[in-house]
């Protein structure tokens, strides 16, 4: 089965259908395929930029030396700017650009080539962003972690713990950010504390990264978040919550708070999450939102209690 698997991916990959050849790419990326090496580099001059980022992602997962001057060539990188183009692209957020200027390829793919890069050649672009770690200027900082997380680096992590306390709200934030999405969980003590911090993007940025780290210890806080004075970070905290998979009654009684809040995007946002979580406890609550005078609320409010009425007739999981 897995071989005949192999043989579907290496021949998909001489496709012309873009979209298959995403796929295959992205499936010899999860499998290791070292044979796709052939197909992934003719895929990584396809003109679909998606297609382009997924061959060079999966040429960095197979770890293939022969992709480093078919990935250096995306990046347009000499021998002498490398490192600067790898870093460049590592600290792109992809943002600025939708679309590539000129020649230049995609942000996305020249970030992922970059990934592939570094995967495979991991000493060219860390040592630097490393170095930039150990600076003091939070602009520096934000590029040095934005690129790690960017890189997905095994490196320099514990340092960014670390700058989960510094004195500059915009270097909390990027770091909450980064070991987020990074799923550090070294990082949950530096995060909870976040979740008190002063500054309302830090507690929203502390929220989304204990979203992405899942642990038990982040429901209490992250249930205390839908007390917030900022609306965002009570939305952001019903969503994190509505991902816990649990039903403890702090949890639920937070998001049965959040369907009178003020604010339909926190109603909406509390409604989808006890969905989630198929917390029957809250269904008349949540049938009281059919009048709300919103009609995405209202909406949402005709999907939670399908979905409570549902869980009270069968229960699927335990609360513990």
């Amino acid at each position: 089965m897995a071989q005949d698997l192999d043989t579907t991916i290496l021949e998909t990959l001489d496709k012309e259908d873009p979209n298959l050849v995403r796929a295959a790419c992205i499936l010899a990326g999860l499998r290791g395929l070292s044979q796709a090496e052939r197909g992934l580099l003719k895929a990584l001059g396809n003109k679909a930029w998606q297609v382009q980022a997924e061959a060079a992602k999966a040429l960095g997962l197979i770890g293939s030396k022969g992709a480093v001057p078919y990935l250096r060539r995306v990046l347009k990188a000499s021998d002498a700017d490398l490192r600067q183009k790898m870093l460049t692209a590592a600290a792109d957020t992809g943002k600025a650009a939708a679309e590539p200027s000129g020649d230049e390829a995609h942000p996305e793919a020249r970030r992922a080539a970059a990934v592939a890069l570094n995967r495979i050649e991991p000493s060219v672009t860390q040592d630097a962003l490393l170095a930039a770690l150990g600076a003091d200027q939070p602009a520096l900082l934000g590029a040095a972690m934005a690129g790690l997380a960017n890189l997905e680096a095994p490196v320099g992590r514990t340092r960014m713990v670390e700058l989960l306390a510094h004195a500059d709200p915009g270097v909390r934030k990027t770091a909450a950010a980064c070991l987020g999405r990074l799923r550090e969980t070294k990082a949950l003590a530096g995060l909870l504390a976040l979740v008190n911090d002063p500054d309302k993007e830090v507690r929203k940025e502390a929220a989304i990264a204990l979203n992405h780290i899942k642990d038990r210890q982040g429901i209490g806080p992250l249930a205390s978040l839908m007390d917030d004075g900022e609306s965002e970070v009570r939305r952001v905290a019903a969503i994190a919550l509505g991902n816990t998979k649990s039903r403890e009654p702090i949890l639920v009684q937070a998001l049965t708070r959040g369907l009178s809040d003020h604010e339909a995007a926190v109603r909406q946002a509390s409604l989808s999450a006890l969905a989630n979580l198929r917390a029957a406890g809250a269904l008349e609550q949540a049938a009281a939102l059919l009048a709300d005078t919103h009609e995405a609320v209202a909406r949402q409010a005709a999907v939670t209690v399908s979905a409570l009425s549902q869980a009270r007739e069968r229960p699927d999981y335990d609360s513990d």
